[in-house]
């Protein structure tokens, strides 16, 4: 049985996610799950959909070593340790991999892949959580079925891949530099002869998501889930609205704004450009005045005027990254991580104390100030600095070994 994830839309524009068989049916129990569990507590659609793919590898698990955890809870029987074992080794394999293994020899290497760690944890807390709620609704109740069910979720739990502090070769050090980005808002400049598009709205349209996000650090999701409503242009501001299930969005995979809402001030260069990105442009397009959504499609097809999807950016990165072998390292979350660098360099001489950078930052990446992110965020920075302490430091001893010869 081939199953899969498929997300539709309600027609008040709230999105589901269920698991359905290879002849449509939704699963009864992943759908009790999401309903009773995920759905009631607010999580978002993106979230459930995850948490979907993770029951969608457990079932993978049952079919590849021939188990029914349904029917053994109603005999009374739970997963034993081995089984256990083998589940936490089989969710180190891509789903892609997760089918039985046919009759052909499969070599070696294209069986060695392993997610990363963090998906690995993430499958398991799934799994777990569903099966402790498919236990707790099947397994016939006894005075000690609640603490044996209980173990056998934490059991599954104590299976998870530790996940400790990253090592210098952490996302912060993966950085890009102005040259690099400079070089890449050139390529798209309007009218610049080597911009990989040619219709000239196409032009406007991916210059000025690119330098959005260079110069405010939003995520993607963010950037397109931007409205013409949230510019005010008389104070020069956007803001940064959640709009989760928004009827108005065509998108069934609809991009969501993850962080806090927030209003980030904005020169008047941009917004001029912004102006003329929809007046000029993105107003001529047929099908864009049906939404406010910011940047849409402007290719002739079903969905010319629509807002831009996620994969749909994803292929203008994508696009971006293979123009020369120096912006391989381009993606839009490698310009979060630059933003708060140049923040953070920003922020020098200014005789701030950490706390009052920390919320300034908070804010304007739409972090709450206690989370911890900014810290995150500020690595780079701060290894930079260290490092050129450390050098000083050194100088300064060399100098004086010098001084006493």
């Amino acid at each position: 049985m081939q199953l899969s994830v498929r997300r539709f839309q309600g027609e008040d524009g709230e999105r589901f996610s269920i698991l359905v068989d290879d002849s449509g049916m939704p699963l009864y129990y992943p759908a009790l799950y999401v309903t009773a569990e995920m759905r009631g507590a607010s999580l978002s659609i993106n979230t459930i959909n995850s948490a979907l793919s993770a029951v969608k590898a457990m079932y993978a698990w049952q079919a590849y070593y021939s188990l029914d955890l349904e029917s053994r809870f109603k005999r009374s029987e739970l997963i034993h340790a081995h089984e256990i074992h083998s589940l936490r080794d089989f969710m180190q394999r891509p789903l892609a991999n997760m089918a039985p293994v046919a009759e052909t020899v499969v070599p070696i290497k294209g069986r060695s892949k392993r997610v990363a760690k963090d998906n690995q944890y993430n499958r398991m807390s799934v799994i777990a959580s569903y099966v402790g709620f498919l236990a707790g609704r099947l397994y016939p109740v006894t005075a000690t079925s609640a603490k044996e069910i209980s173990a056998l979720v934490a059991q599954i739990k104590a299976n998870r891949p530790r996940i400790g502090d990253k090592t210098d070769s952490d996302r912060s050090d993966i950085h890009l530099d102005d040259s690099i980005l400079d070089a890449v808002e050139s390529i798209l400049q309007p009218g610049s002869e080597s911009n990989p598009v040619a219709d000239i709205g196409l032009q406007y349209r991916n210059g000025l998501m690119f330098t959005i996000l260079r110069l405010t650090g939003m995520r993607r999701g963010e950037l397109l889930n931007l409205k013409i409503e949230d510019f005010d242009f008389g104070s020069n501001t956007l803001k940064v609205v959640r709009r989760a299930d928004s009827a108005g969005d065509p998108r069934t995979y609809q991009p969501l704004a993850k962080t806090r809402e927030r209003t980030f001030p904005l020169i008047q260069e941009l917004m001029d450009r912004i102006q003329e990105y929809i007046y000029n442009y993105r107003n001529k397009v047929p099908g864009a005045r049906k939404h406010g959504y910011l940047f849409v499609v402007h290719r002739p097809g079903k969905t010319v005027g629509w807002p831009i999807s996620n994969s749909s950016f994803g292929k203008f990165v994508e696009m971006l990254s293979g123009l020369a072998d120096e912006f391989s390292g381009l993606h839009a979350h490698a310009l979060r991580h630059h933003w708060n660098y140049v923040f953070s360099k920003s922020c020098e001489g200014k005789a701030w104390s950490s706390e009052k950078e920390q919320k300034l930052r908070s804010y304007l990446m739409g972090w709450s100030e206690t989370s911890g992110t900014a810290n995150t965020y500020n690595k780079r920075h701060v290894k930079e600095a260290a490092g050129k302490a450390a050098i000083g430091l050194q100088k300064k001893h060399l100098g004086k070994t010098s001084d006493d010869r």
